[in-house]
Parts: structure tokens; sequence; C-alpha cells
């Protein structure tokens, strides 16, 4: 049980914080990358993805989950470095060199889910095993091997809810699970299950630059082999010693934007709460503080927390994402639209862009045309500024 958040990126209204989320959050995540490569695209040789007829540029979710993972993989929920306690971590399933079997078979998912399986479920210890040794009685009976597919059936109510049970120990056990959602339907406990189908709360959509990018294409060299072989076949080359070639890729400069969404009705599937919210806030706003790398380099510059006072959700997602405006500063030439700063079509930097969104930095704020009315002692939509570096516009 937490007595309370970590962070308090949150308004709790009256909550608790192991309670489920009960209010619809729709955000707005504004990011920018500098001469470097915000996300390969293998099929391209790791180029900056790109929209063809457009030009802009693209960030999968995939990556920015990756990298909400990987911050939990270095810090605890409170923020401070795991250092050698991995048991303090936020526990993370889909991590670096994982074999997910493993994971769902370990000796203490098994434990958890027998436990769920007894107290939850009012099942009987001995029930676990239930269908195991049905197969095998049957088996026996018919002269056939237990093994054999042909044979496997359901044969006991209780199976279903060992089923349930582990998917509850999963849950419980990864953050990531509860946030993301995931396929656990694979080699498993929960092979071919449904309960191996979850779905999280929180959902985010592709980040999309809001202007052309330009591409970068650097040859590296190296002054060192990486065998015997490699030696061997550099000495035929027409320099004759160790160097390799090698390539890096990027942009000279982007900004990017994404939406992200947050279901109270698949919070309660899951049982994401709101510590769990506040947590995925903080990781959100620091997620690319330990990502810097020579060819990666991408800054938090925007997220806008839309906080709806019900489930459904009191205003159209699309609505409140228009309220978040963040546009170039252009003028015309030639009969083209250019950057003021440089008179080119690509931006040099976030001092390229300004821009407005509702909300308070410390705070929720109402939000202009859902404030409290006839009585209401809330607003029905609220928002905060967890970030904002982006100019101001001006008049």
């Amino acid at each position: 049980m937490h007595e309370k958040l970590n962070h308090d990126l949150i308004a709790l209204n009256g909550k608790k914080p192991d309670d489920v989320v009960a209010e619809r959050h729709e955000l707005v995540l504004l990011f920018d990358c500098e001469k470097s490569n915000p996300n390969g695209d293998p099929d391209t040789g790791n180029m900056p993805r790109i929209q063809p007829d457009t030009l802009k540029g693209l960030v999968t979710d995939v990556c920015l989950k990756r990298k909400i993972r990987n911050f939990f993989g270095l810090n605890k929920p409170d923020g401070t470095p795991i250092g050698d306690k991995p048991e303090e971590m936020y526990a993370v399933f889909i991590r670096e060199n994982a074999i997910l079997q493993q994971v769902m078979e370990s000796p203490a998912i098994e434990a958890l889910a027998k436990a769920i399986f007894e107290k939850d479920f009012g099942q009987k210890p001995e029930a676990w095993d239930a269908r195991k040794k049905a197969r095998k009685a049957k088996a026996k009976a018919e002269e056939t091997r237990p093994e054999d597919p042909q044979k496997e059936e359901e044969v006991s109510p209780a199976d279903d809810f060992k089923k349930q049970a582990y998917r509850a120990a999963l849950l419980r056990t990864f953050f990531d699970l509860r946030t993301f959602g995931g396929v656990i339907s694979t080699e498993g406990p929960l092979k071919g299950s449904f309960y191996g189908q979850v779905r999280g709360p929180v959902q985010i959509t592709f980040s999309e630059s809001l202007d052309k990018v330009l591409q970068l294409d650097a040859t590296i060299t190296r002054c060192a082999v990486a065998s015997v072989k490699e030696k061997k076949q550099t000495e035929d080359s027409e320099s004759g010693d160790n160097r390799t070639m090698g390539r890096k890729h990027g942009i000279d400069y982007g900004l990017y934007r994404c939406s992200i969404h947050i279901s109270p009705a698949f919070a309660g599937k899951t049982d994401f709460s709101y510590y769990d919210l506040d947590n995925f806030f903080f990781a959100m706003k620091n997620m690319f503080v330990d990502d810097h790398a020579a060819g990666r380099h991408l800054r938090l510059v925007g997220l806008v927390d839309f906080q709806h006072t019900s489930s459904l959700g009191n205003a159209p997602a699309h609505k409140l994402f228009e309220m978040v405006n963040v546009e170039g500063i252009k003028e015309d030439k030639d009969g083209r639209k250019v950057f003021k700063s440089s008179g080119s079509e690509f931006p040099q930097g976030l001092y390229d862009y300004h821009g407005s969104a509702p909300g308070g930095v410390e705070h929720y704020e109402p939000v202009p045309g859902f404030e409290p009315k006839n009585g209401e002692k809330n607003a029905r939509v609220t928002a905060r500024k967890l970030v904002w570096e982006i100019p101001e516009i001006q008049g």
C-alpha cells in the first residue's frame, strides 16, 4: 500500500494513491531532436523515419515506450538510481535480453498466481493442477499420450481461474503491462489464451514533426578492427591499415508532437492506479535524461495534461488538442513559406517556433469553455503544463 504519491504530478481530489484511475486524461507531448537520429528505420539502413509525401519526421509509439521502460530500468519510482539493488526497481516486463516465457514461469510469478487463485477466486489448492491430472487420467484410460494435442480440452472450471490468476499476477508485478498492456499469450502459462491479450489504459500515437526535416548522412571511421579475419581483409585495401568505415544518420532539427490517451475503463482492467499514473508522468518528464548519445539527442519541450472529471471524458479530445497551438515563425518568400530566422524551409532550432497552451505550470487550471457551471464544484476539464519550454506567442 502506498500512503502518498512520489511526485504529486496529478490531483487526487480525495482519492487514494492505490485507487484505480477513474478520470480520463488526454495529453499533448512535444519533443525536439537536434543533429541526431530520433528513431531509425531498420528497413532503410537506420535512416530517420520520414513521411515520403510530406518529408515530415516520424517517431513510433514503441520508441517512446522503450524510453519509459528504460527509465525505470535505471531508477526507482521515487527517481533515485537503482544502483546495485535491482529488486527495488519498478518491475518491467519487456526489458533488454529478457526471455518472456522464463519471466512468466518464474517461481515468484507462480507463487503469486497460486495465492490469487486461492484467496481472490476461492479455489482449493488441489484444483491448481486439476486439468493436468484429468488429462493424465483420461490419457491412461484411452491409452493415449497425455501430450497428444488431439486429446487436450477444458476439463475443469478451475483452469479458467488459473489463467486469470496468472494474468492478475503478471499485472500486479509489472508496471509496463499495467500501463501499456501487452501480448502474453505466447509461450508460457497463458499460451493461446484469451486472457493473454492485455490492452493497457495508456495509448500513445505516432509522433510527427511539425515541419519537414533535413536528413543527414555522415561517414565515420574506426582505427581498429574487430578480428584477425577482418584485419586480413583490410590488408588488401588501399590504405593497408586497420581503418574501417561506418555511417551515422540523423536530422538537422525537428520538433515532434504526439497525443497520449488514458482510459479509465482499461485502467480498471489492469489496476492502473494513481500511484502508477504519477510515476508515469514523472518518467515522461525525465525519459530523455539518460538517453543522450552522440547519435541521439532528444529533449522534452512540452507536456500538457488535460484531466476530465468523468471516465468517458467531458470534451472531445481533438478539441482539447487544438488548444495546444505550436507553429513555426515564418514569412512569405518567393511564394514559399520559410522560417523567418534563416529563410529556409527547414527549422534550425526551438527558436523557430512559438506556441500557447491552457493550464498552469504548478497546478491544474480550468480549461476555457469547460469551467464550473450551474453550481458545479469542479471544472469539467482542467489543464496543467507539466513541461513548457516553447516560447510564448506574443500579441
